[in-house]
């Protein structure tokens, strides 16, 4: 028997589902019970015909709802339990581990365990079999067969009055949450009633004290903070107190809690159909449902849907529908159940796709955004670095030009040594062969320089009325005078009008436009031209038949400029952003191909002045070569004449010039080509 329950702890280490057969379920599946009361609920499992060895299950609950008091193991088909049940009020969790031998067990309704809960709290409690739960076959590979689990929803409720019928004016439902904070009682009166007791307080079931509070009928409760309450009543007849009645209130003021609305892939798309994403949570009631609506703010797809779409729709998130090009304002609303709601709003703009890179908050990297300020900076930065390598590379090119134009004998690198050659020539020797040799020189670097292309450079009055003024509860703080304006809101009567008053702060003019409001008392409107530049005030009245509501509270509207106006004409922010991006972009490519237009031509023209700049070196070192042999000449003559005597002042004289000279012109022939190269490098 051990052997076998080894066994069944190693098949659960690796378990594969095969076709589904086994079950597991609860029983009973659904029942009504009370505060304060005790149920118990049954875990069966049906093998579906087949052999199971090993069940490991999981279960769960509501702890603010149920409490576990303990989970009976006595009449269960498991013989071996891994680990004893174990269970979480705090979390809400039950967990049973257990194997049978060999050859297992085969039933319809094999009892797992019986479970008895304690009722804490009104509402509906669900208990639900995990999706990690498993059943294990007999086969030698601990194959899981679970297929399906069923679980159960129980109905818990304050216990049936005991006392004095109780009703609510304001909070009518004990099950539901309403957002009324003053709380309104009342109870009957049989005519012997000798008076009542009662309290207010957080305890499902409680019994007030024996002191009469009077035998008036009717209590009120005013600004109770959010909560569940519940009311508690007895009555005195013939000095006799009777059983107690329990009356729950459910208060919840407080919308859900703030929240943003995303998109997918961005506020700023060329995709037709976007994803709207949006949640939240309610910390009183919790969540009911969600209201979206999509508002146009281009025309003609403004005016045309004004009358098409409903005010809201109910949306889950995440939302998706089809749209057109065109700049939109998206408003979700999220419910609690309680029917408080909060109201998000954010712009969505879909693009061609040309113009996706360009919003008017900034430049699209990727699903980075960089604001408009940021990437002007930027641009101008970018714009002064390649100015300025453009302005560099222009004046060498220039210079390069110009040693061109001038010819490689007025070089730097070259007209010193020719000066120094012409001197000494003149000093040391009349022949011809200097002036032929200079001749030559002349030609050559004259050739050179004809040889290049010359460089070509580019350039009522309704007082007494009862008909209430109408909600305004859709209205934009502010607009562009490229944007329809939008109003909207409810009614207290479907099938009737409201009245939209618009009044330009400035001129005191004023138009209106009346809309009907639909079934629900729901009405929108979009005014079906801009609005010009300025401030204006805003304001609705309700008519209904003939008669008419007094004036609603006013609004203020103002409408900006667009980035450009020329008479009716407008240019968007966008537009401009787009529009100086375009030139941004133009400057950017001409200073870039200005750079490496001459940025080419200079290194050309380098190669051919340091080409020149090495034929005319060449040609000066050979005229430095004949000069050397002349000067070695002389000192060979007057090394004979020392060999025969002693010199004369002026011949030592002679000697010693001989010398220097012949020392430096050695020099120059030594000069390397490297050196010239570098020297031009650093012009």
């Amino acid at each position: 028997m051990l052997s076998l329950f080894f066994v069944s702890i190693v098949l659960w280490g690796s378990p594969t589902r095969a076709d589904a057969a086994a079950s597991l379920y609860l029983a009973p599946t659904s029942g009504t019970f009370t505060i304060g009361s005790t149920f118990s609920v049954s875990f069966y499992l049906n093998t579906g015909g087949q052999f199971v060895n090993a069940v490991e299950t999981y279960l769960s609950y509501p702890p603010d709802k149920l409490q576990v008091i303990s989970p009976t193991t006595g009449k269960s088909f498991i013989q071996v339990w891994l680990t004893q049940p174990t269970y979480s009020n705090i979390d809400g969790t039950l967990k049973f581990q257990g194997a049978v031998p060999t050859p297992g067990i085969n039933t319809e309704a094999g009892l797992i365990s019986t479970i008895t809960f304690r009722v804490k709290n009104l509402g509906t409690a669900a208990i639900k079999i995990l999706d990690n739960s498993r059943v294990l076959l007999n086969d030698g590979k601990g194959t899981d067969v679970l297929g399906q689990t069923t679980g159960g929803i129980y109905y818990l409720t304050l216990p049936p009055p005991a006392g004095p019928i109780v009703v609510s004016r304001t909070h009518p439902d004990q099950g539901r949450w309403y957002n009324q904070k003053d709380v309104s009682l009342e109870w009957n009166a049989p005519p012997d009633i000798q008076g009542y007791s009662y309290i207010l307080n957080s305890s499902p079931v409680d019994d007030p004290d024996d002191i009469s509070e009077g035998v008036k009928t009717r209590v009120v409760y005013n600004d109770l903070p959010d909560g569940t309450y519940y009311f508690h009543i007895k009555s005195l007849r013939s000095g006799e107190w009777g059983g107690v009645t329990d009356y729950a209130i459910h208060v919840d003021k407080t919308p859900p809690a703030e929240f943003k609305i995303s998109f997918s892939p961005g506020f700023y798309t060329s995709n037709r159909r976007p994803i709207v994403d949006f949640t939240t949570t309610d910390a009183m009631s919790g969540i009911d449902h969600y209201e979206l609506k999509v508002i146009p703010l281009d025309p003609p797809l403004a005016l045309a849907e004004q009358n098409e779409t409903p005010f809201f729709i109910e949306a889950a998130p995440p939302y998706s529908r089809s749209l057109d090009v065109g700049r939109y304002r998206i408003i979700v609303r999220a419910y609690d159940q309680s029917e408080n709601y909060y109201q998000a709003e954010s712009n969505l703009t879909i693009s061609n796709r040309l113009f996706e890179i360009a919003s008017k908050y900034g430049l699209r990297i990727g699903a980075f955004t960089l604001s408009w300020p940021i990437a002007g900076v930027v641009a101008v930065i970018m714009l002064i670095i390649i100015g300025y390598i453009a302005k560099k590379i222009w004046n060498l090119h220039r210079k390069i030009e110009k040693h061109l134009e001038e010819g490689a004998l007025r070089h730097p690198a070259i007209a010193p040594k020719l000066q120094e050659l012409t001197t000494k020539q003149k000093e040391y020797s009349g022949d011809k062969r200097l002036l032929v040799l200079l001749l030559m020189v002349s030609v050559l670097a004259f050739g050179m320089f004809i040889s290049i292309p010359a460089f070509a450079e580019d350039d009522a009055d309704t007082a007494g009325s009862s008909v209430e003024p109408p909600i305004v509860t859709l209205f934009p703080k502010s607009v562009s005078n490229d944007e329809i304006v939008y109003i909207g809101g409810r009614a207290s009567a479907p099938g009737a009008h409201v009245i939209i008053y618009l009044q330009n702060s400035e001129t005191g003019s004023t138009l209106n436009q009346a809309v009907a409001t639909d079934k629900t008392g729901a009405w929108f409107y979009s005014f079906p031209q801009f609005l010009t530049v300025g401030k204006y005030i805003v304001w609705t009245q309700l008519k209904v038949g003939e008669e008419l509501s007094p004036p609603s509270s006013r609004m203020d509207l103002a409408v900006a400029p667009t980035a450009i106006q020329f008479g009716k004409n407008r240019f968007s922010y966008q537009s401009l952003y787009l529009v100086l991006f375009i030139l941004f972009a133009a400057v950017f490519f001409g200073l870039l191909a200005f750079f490496l237009y001459h940025s080419y031509h200079f290194r050309a023209k380098k190669r051919r002045l340091i080409s020149m700049i090495k034929e005319a070196e060449e040609s000066i070192r050979r005229g430095f070569s004949i000069l050397h042999h002349d000067i070695e000449a002389e000192l060979n003559v007057i090394r004979k004449i020392k060999m025969k005597g002693e010199l004369s002042a002026e011949e030592k004289f002679r000697e010693e010039k001989l010398l220097k000279d012949f020392n430096q012109i050695s020099g120059y022939i030594g000069k390397e080509v490297w050196k010239i190269e570098r020297a031009e490098e650093e012009l």
